[in-house]
């Protein structure tokens, strides 16, 4: 179906404000591979884009040979010639106990998403040419709460207030909904980015997107997928898992890169390195990968793929055939495996009108424009769904026995947010005089499979001597939007109650905790934004060099030499002059490592 170019028109009679509007609340995409940072303007929500031109910022920090940091594409392009370098794929691991080392930098997931949304941040600002202060964040969908946490406690030390947080898969409904709010049907998203999946079935009528159902994988995306490919042209190629120097992270991005040209080709050749050289690339024959190929090699992913839009439709309630359009989010599906998997599900070809790459972030825009009361959005309505059941741990008579340590879920998963849900328990002896509640979040019929979120007691229950009553108590479960869940307890026959707030936009971090440790963030040695040109030229010219053969870097040597050493020197003008010499000479054909005959 052909869609309407998005327009968002304000009301001509808006009173211009008298003093410059505070700067708007922005929408970023917190990503496993790449984030990026959207604003909602007079013409409707658009990314924005770094002096170079790139809406997408790597999710990459790295180490250099001084010991300074990089961010996003200079610390990409330095991990490509030495992996050890630095660190990405972090978000997979935000909420757990972990850390790693960089150098002298020991940094937690945590902190590591925490620079990135500086970087963002300061691109915004620079964008805007305003402070920007506000954000809403996306998470994907099977985050949980300690998950959840972690990127809110990101968000504030990177100077940000989270004012949202929105699953991913939400946020492309609201960037699609926004488009043709007024047509009535049955959706579904397909998030696939580098490092989740994300399936949402939604509705949409009459301005509102409902989410219906919500599912995924936290361990798979499109990183994934060039891992399967990678291990092929590994052992094609006779490389060690262990092969010391740069030779295998080159090797990975020739897959990445290969991966992605399969999407506009039939075929690709990848090239293969020699087994017996590890300081730099030597060329040795290459890998004729087609497509058909590429999903045999890659077919246990499709497999989980699959299941997770199979499982997701089944928790909807939902047929393929009920549903009335395909939506796909996520650079991972530009995979012609994925849109063929996803086409043979639904017997129709998916929707692909909208970048998915940036989609996300767009609709995290329109969530800070319904936050802000935004006159562009004021007519969309949107609800969510809980991502995992919430309840608590109760026991459960036996035969002669009481069973202890299972789980009764009192809000499901999938159930439309904002909900209140009361459900009534019983003491187990009829002289208990305390009840404890223990509140946890999972799928799982033992409470020791889930995750504690928190607990409280109850005391002084009435105990009626000689009877064999047992007292009953209410607990009811409020949960909100802002991922604040409330419960509470009531004795039934006195009306005492007693209840717990577990508040996912708190994070873990005292206030004096979250000023020590923006102070350390602050301190640590990170190149400046008006450096990170340079930067990048020069990391990319290192790894051009890795590639290169003896003769074809003897050219580059003494241009690279000049910029290295007009940098040294702090030398403005003669380091914009090198600059531009070294960007020509990677630009010549003379430089350019040739790609392995088509055969």
């Amino acid at each position: 179906m052909t869609r309407p170019t998005l327009q968002l028109l304000r009301s001509s009679d808006d009173e211009p404000p008298e003093s410059p509007p505070p700067a708007p609340i922005v929408g970023i995409d917190l990503g496993t591979t790449h984030s990026l940072v959207a604003v909602l303007a007079d013409d409707g929500p658009r990314v924005l884009l770094d002096p170079a031109g790139r809406a997408l910022l790597p999710s990459v920090v790295a180490l250099d040979d001084h010991g300074t940091l990089l961010v996003g594409s200079a610390a990409l392009s330095r991990l490509q010639r030495d992996p050890s370098a630095g660190v990405r794929w972090f978000k997979r691991d935000m909420g757990a106990d972990m850390s790693h080392t960089l150098g002298a930098h020991t940094l937690t997931p945590t902190e590591l998403s925490a620079l990135v949304l500086r970087e963002l941040k300061a691109l915004a600002t620079s964008s805007l040419g305003q402070e920007v202060t506000k954000a809403v964040l996306t998470v994907p969908a099977y985050f949980q709460e300690p998950q959840r946490a972690a990127t809110i406690e990101a968000g504030r030390l990177a100077g940000l207030e989270v004012v949202r947080l929105v699953n991913e898969p939400t946020a492309a409904a609201m960037a699609h909904g926004l488009q043709d709010s007024e047509t009535e049907r049955c959706c579904i998203v397909v998030d696939l980015g580098g490092g989740t999946l994300d399936v949402t079935v939604l509705e949409i009528f009459e301005g509102v997107v409902e989410i219906v159902a919500s599912g995924g994988d936290g361990r798979l995306g499109g990183e994934d997928f060039t891992d399967r490919l990678f291990e092929v042209a590994r052992k094609e190629a006779g490389l060690l898992e262990d092969m010391p120097g740069p030779v295998l992270a080159l090797l990975r991005a020739e897959c990445e890169a290969a991966k992605r040209t399969l999407g506009e080709a039939e075929r690709v050749h990848v090239s293969l390195p020699s087994p017996a050289v590890s300081t730099h690339w030597e060329h040795a024959g290459h890998l004729l990968l087609s497509r058909a190929l590429f999903s045999s090699i890659c077919e246990p992913l499709l497999e989980r793929v699959k299941a997770c839009i199979v499982d997701t439709l089944t928790a909807a309630g939902t047929a393929p055939e009920s549903v009335d359009e395909v939506l796909l989010v996520g650079g991972a599906t530009r995979m012609t495996a994925v849109r063929e998997l996803v086409a043979g599900v639904f017997a129709s070809a998916p929707c692909v009108e909208l970048d998915p790459d940036t989609t996300v972030a767009l609709g995290a825009t329109v969530q800070a424009g319904l936050i802000a009361r935004d006159a562009a959005v004021n007519d969309l309505v949107v609800t969510d769904v809980l991502a995992h059941s919430l309840g608590v741990e109760i026991v459960r008579s036996g035969k002669d026995r009481f069973l202890p340590g299972y789980f009764l879920p009192v809000l499901h998963r999938n159930t439309t947010l904002p909900v209140r849900r009361v459900e009534r328990v019983h003491t187990v002896h009829h002289q208990q005089r305390q009840l404890k509640v223990e509140v946890y979040q999972g799928e799982h019929r033992y409470v020791s499979q889930n995750r504690l979120l928190g607990s409280f007691e109850i005391s002084d229950l009435q105990v009626k001597e000689d009877t064999d009553h047992r007292e009953s108590v209410d607990l009811a479960f409020i949960h909100d939007l802002n991922g604040l869940l409330q419960v509470e307890a009531t004795v039934v026959s006195t009306g005492h109650k007693a209840h717990i707030l577990i508040e996912q936009r708190a994070g873990r971090l005292t206030a004096t905790q979250l000023k020590a440790a923006r102070a350390a963030l602050a301190r640590l040695n990170v190149h400046p934004r008006d450096l990170l040109p340079n930067r990048l030229l020069l990391e990319h010219a290192h790894t051009r060099h890795l590639r290169l053969s003896t003769p074809q870097r003897e050219l580059l040597d003494p241009v690279l030499l000049a910029f290295e050493d007009a940098l040294e020197r702090q030398d403005t003008v003669a380091s914009d002059a090198a600059a531009q010499e070294l960007e020509a000479a990677l630009a010549h054909p003379a430089l350019t490592p040739s790609p392995p005959a088509l055969s």
